[in-house]
């Protein structure tokens, strides 16, 4: 029997804003199921690749493949039906809506079927119970953790195959992050594949078993996260803005 493509692969990409090239002949499978970090200092490119890779953006060269077919260039919105759900660190939500109302616009693509909304619904509030508190208030009273929560249970509702999380513990409390990382463990628990964009090593070896490390827009280590740990230039590059020594 053949065994399956990765769930997802990206074939020597290269990006660029205009004439600044932010990433470089980047390679790279997440099988499915699997748990991966993206990690790297401000500026690495990790964001750049998740957005491409959940059709935010088009490569500049290379290939993605979702299942082992072309989805080069697919726009986001098509993705999404085929899965692939992108969170995006401070900008998930609708401040002028509700929390209902931001749950209630992911759901329009299943609009007709109110009885299956309306579980989709129920499921993520009770996953995160202060929303269910707050279900009428506007998103944009929400303090930063609860936006963070209706972001990833945005996400969520759509029951994602492939959930891409970018900076999850981005200006977040540590007590917040933990709660948070304790709803991505069960995600991932669950067969979800996930790549989790972040800067902390810490949250990448709570979450991923696997971790990606970029540095001016060039993998420089792929491998265990367990690893990373043992890297001190890594180490040094991710808390004091060091350069790891080329490889």
């Amino acid at each position: 029997m053949a065994e399956s493509p990765p769930a997802i692969t990206v074939d020597h990409v290269d990006f660029s804003y205009g004439q600044l090239q932010v990433l470089f002949d980047i390679s790279l499978d997440v099988r499915e199921g699997e748990a991966l970090a993206l990690l790297g200092t401000n500026g690495a490119g990790k964001s750049t690749l998740l957005n491409i890779i959940a059709g935010m953006q088009r490569p500049s060269r290379g290939k993605i493949a979702i299942d082992g077919r072309d989805a080069t260039g697919v726009p986001a919105e098509n993705l999404v039906r085929k899965g692939v759900v992108l969170v995006q660190g401070g900008h998930g939500v609708f401040p002028d809506m509700t929390v209902t109302e931001n749950l209630d616009v992911q759901l329009l693509t299943i609009r007709k079927d109110k009885r299956k909304a309306s579980e989709r619904r129920e499921r993520v509030l009770a996953t995160f119970p202060r929303l269910g508190e707050r279900k009428s208030s506007k998103a944009g009273s929400l303090s930063g953790g609860e936006q963070q929560q209706l972001a990833l249970a945005k996400a969520l509702i759509l029951q994602p195959r492939i959930l891409c999380i970018d900076e999850l513990s981005l200006g977040l409390a540590p007590v917040i992050v933990q709660d948070l990382l304790e709803v991505v463990r069960r995600i991932s628990a669950s067969g979800t594949t996930l790549i989790l964009v972040e800067q902390s090593l810490n949250i990448a070896c709570a979450v991923c078993d696997r971790a990606i490390f970029l540095e001016k827009g060039q993998v420089r280590f792929e491998g265990p996260t367990i690893q990373l740990l043992e890297r001190d230039d890594i180490a040094r590059a991710v808390f004091l803005g060091a350069t790891t020594p080329a490889q």
